[in-house]
This record gives structure tokens, sequence and C-alpha cells, in this order.
């Protein structure tokens, strides 16, 4: 197996003294070597910089990368070429790789250099049912999942010789994981080597990767620790519904994706919700948290304004722009909310209240926004992939603080999720989204 990519010495830092080292890999056509760390830990700078992405201000890479026995270039035009030509570069936060203007149909055409009935067929063979009509929508009209694979067909239609993906796994559920699975093996099969940084042991132990794992700064071979999920504890609800859904119906043009669906949620009950990538997950969070209007029915919400609080998938969406965590707490928290005791409950660094969302990766902006969620104090949480981004370690902590906090304050939690086991074990109740209903499971 002929060398593709080979690194030595290379390391990242930041402007606060932040350093990230990766002191050797050797990944050979028809190769997989994956990152394993925690969320936050320096997985994404690094990936960035081997290939020159790394722009950042205050940012610096040094070391030596080879890319074919050739230096990879220092130069931006020629970097561009090569990554255009050769290596494909899959963004964790699929939503905000994609133009929000175009249809991402003619995206995949433009990034592949293909037919619409290419790009229609490379999404259907990824799993996506009615491939065709995707392709006319735009960005925001698509799922988490479905933005992912929008990206995953740019690739795979490209046919690079190393496909670097970030996360690739984190959005999607388990139907759409084996389909990504089956089309990584496709194409370590052709020839093309992988380099993946991910959070996701399923994917290390399918794609039998070898595996580096970041600690102290360091990544170094090595095997990743499994944790298990919080269970819930005993169900004591109230008698009143915090959120209760009548004969709810959505359709998104001719589409119908909620088809008269009745819901209920008491004070302390944790309910799960779970359905394949694309059955209108979401769409029933944003129903629920009233942040869409269904086109039929009513939901029937707390009086009490901030009552009920939506964590969307997209963290980075979600966020204000130029604005820091700590003035984000601000602007949003009840009387005596406790930022520095707030921030430390979900696991992030007391440093981080005065970074924008720019500054953050994407795990640290999912708890960023969930901790904005907790100090409205509201009494449901509706929490869309809430460890979507986050490692094992760090999302079974998040886990236990949710659980913790619905102990002490009785609060109900909805847990959009493609995680069944976490759905199972975290939640008093699961049901599926399943042909635009509610089925129990």
């Amino acid at each position: 197996m002929s060398t593709l990519l080979s690194v030595s010495d290379f390391v990242v830092r930041g402007p606060d003294g932040f350093g990230i080292s990766l002191p050797t890999l050797q990944l050979g056509a028809g190769g997989v070597a994956a990152i394993y760390g925690p969320s936050g830990g320096g997985k994404t700078s690094l990936l960035l910089g081997m290939f020159g992405l790394l722009r950042r201000p205050g940012w610096a890479a040094s070391g030596r990368v080879e890319f074919r026995a050739q230096e990879f270039p220092r130069d931006a035009a020629a970097a561009g070429l090569l990554l255009r030509e050769q290596v494909a570069f899959l963004l964790q936060d699929a939503h905000s790789a994609l133009d929000p203007l175009q249809p991402v149909g003619l995206q995949i055409e433009q990034a592949a250099g293909c037919s619409p009935a290419e790009a229609a067929a490379m999404l259907g063979r990824l799993g996506i049912a009615d491939a065709a009509a995707l392709c006319q929508r735009a960005p925001h009209a698509i799922s988490g999942g479905q933005a992912q694979r929008v990206l995953l067909a740019i690739a795979f239609l490209r046919r690079p010789a190393l496909v670097v993906a970030d996360e690739p796994s984190a959005s999607l559920d388990g139907g759409s994981y084996g389909e990504l699975l089956m089309h990584l093996r496709e194409l370590v099969g052709g020839g093309a080597a992988v380099l993946l940084a991910t959070h996701d042991q399923r994917l290390l132990r399918d794609l039998q990767a070898k595996v580096l794992v970041l600690r102290g700064g360091h990544c170094l071979p090595g095997d990743p620790i499994e944790q298990a999920w919080p269970a819930h504890g005993p169900l004591d609800r109230g008698t009143v519904p915090l959120l209760q859904a009548k004969q709810v119906r959505v359709t998104f043009g001719e589409r119908v994706v909620l088809d008269d669906v009745d819901f209920t949620l008491h004070r302390g009950e944790i309910v799960a919700v779970v359905g394949e990538s694309g059955a209108g997950k979401t769409t029933l969070a944003r129903v629920l948290a009233g942040h869409l209007r269904p086109d039929r029915g009513e939901v029937s919400r707390p009086g009490r304004s901030g009552a009920v609080q939506l964590v969307c998938q997209d963290a980075f969406g979600s966020l204000t722009p130029g604005r820091t965590l700590g003035g984000l707490l601000a602007e949003a928290a009840a009387p005596f909310f406790d930022a520095a005791a707030g921030i430390a409950s979900v696991q992030l660094p007391a440093a981080l209240l005065v970074a924008t969302r720019d500054r953050m990766s994407g795990g640290e902006r999912k708890r960023a926004a969930l901790l904005r969620a907790l100090a409205i104090q509201p009494d449901v949480l509706v929490l869309d992939e809430p460890t979507a981004s986050l490692d094992r370690a760090t999302a079974v902590a998040v886990m236990s603080t949710l659980l913790q906090l619905q102990r002490s304050r009785a609060l109900a939690l909805l847990v959009v999720t493609h995680d069944l086991d976490l759905a199972r074990e975290f939640a008093h109740r699961v049901v599926e989204v399943r042909g635009g209903r509610l089925c129990p499971l």
C-alpha cells in the first residue's frame, strides 16, 4: 500500500497558547485513519491546518505534510487546486458549507461537474427518498442529516484520492449511518484514503480505522473508552400537560411532513423522538416550541414567556454573530442566574464567556446554545440532536446534567435524537416519526 498522506511533527497553535500536535501519521491508498478526542479539543483545527484552511486570526501551523510524496502547497491557489481535484473535505457543519441562496441540486452539479440526473441518483444511493424533489430545495428546507448527505454526494461523485471528514456520522440515524458506511467502504475499496475526526466509536470499529486518540494536546495511537448513557429515574409527572398538540398538520409544498399528529408532554416527563433523517423530527420540535405555525391543528403551551425553549441542531446558526456567550446570557437570563455555575454545568471553560460563536468548536457551540436556553429557566426544553456534535464523554456529562435539572426542577424534556440507545436509556417514553405520524416504540 503506497503512502498517500504523510504527516510529521505537525502542530497548530492558537493565540491564547492553545496547541495540538500530531507527531506522525502515515496513510496509504485504501487506508482509514481517525482522530478521536473530546469536543473543543482541536480536532477540526488540526485538520484545517494540515490542508492550509486554518485562516483564523492568531492561529498558526507548523510541521510537514506530504501528499503523494510532495509537500502540501503553502500557496493558497495551488492548495485550492489540489483540494478541488484530489481531496474532498466534508465539514462538520454541513448547512454552513452550503450556499443558502441556491438549490442543493445545483450546488452538487457545480461542485462535482455532473448532470441533474447524476446528482439526484447519488442522493438516492445515499438514502434520500424523492431525491429529485430534494434537489430543488434550498439548504434551509432540508434537515441536518440531508445537508450532510449533500456534501457526501459531492465527495462520492468527485471520486477523490483522499476524503477528509469532520464528524461525518454526527447527524445520521441508523439507516442513514448504514448508507454512509457502505459508501465510505466503497470509496476505500476503490483506493481512496479516508481521514476522520470523530467521536463515533461505531465508525472506528466498522471502518477498522487506525485510531489516534487526542489526550493532553497530543494525538497518539490508543483505544477510546466507551461510557454508558445516563438512565432516567421513575416518572412522577404532573397532572396538567405542559405541551399538547392536537391534529397538527404541516406541509412543505405538496409534501406532507406531519399528518394529524397528537402529542402530550407532562411536567417532569422525558420523551425521545426518533426517526429517519428527513422524517419530520425537527419540524415537530419547531412546531411544539412555537417556532413554526402548523397548517392545521393547535398546540397548547404554558403562558409564561420563555417557558418553552428550543435548542436547535444548527447551533452555529442559532447563536447571534459577533456576540459573546456572556453577552447572550446577560440578555436572556432570568434573575439570579449564575453564569459561572451554568457554564461549568455544561462542561465549558469559563474563558468561553468572552468568546463569540466563531471562536468555538461545533461541540462548544452546541453546549453554548443549551446554556442560553437553560439561563431562561424554562419549564420545557426541546432539544434537537443535543449530542450530535459532542464526544461521548462530554455528551454523557451534558445529558447527566439535564437529568439532574429535570429532577430538581421537574423540567420536561423533549429530545430529538438519531441514537436509539440514548433514547431508550434516557427517556421515559420513545416515539417515532414515521410517514408523518407519531408511533410509540
